[in-house]
């Protein structure tokens, strides 16, 4: 059973699902960060926590990975 997000992280993923729905793939941390108006090793910190929740999944050897859950 997938853990409830905290306020910023389901931000993020309906950044997420909002750039996937744009663009038809997935968004880079860099791209979050911006969006988020965060740095990049606070959206990084983000992205972990929701991969450790099950929202989300990625592949650290390849660009653009993150995936919904």
């Amino acid at each position: 059973m997938k853990r409830p997000p905290s306020p910023m992280q389901d931000e993020t993923l309906e950044h997420i699902r909002a750039f996937i729905a744009e663009k038809g793939y997935a968004p880079t941390v860099a791209e979050l960060a911006a969006k988020a108006g965060v740095r990049s090793f606070a959206m990084q910190n983000r992205l972990d926590a929701l991969e450790d929740k099950g929202h989300i999944k990625r592949d650290p050897k390849v660009a653009r990975s993150i995936r919904l859950s």
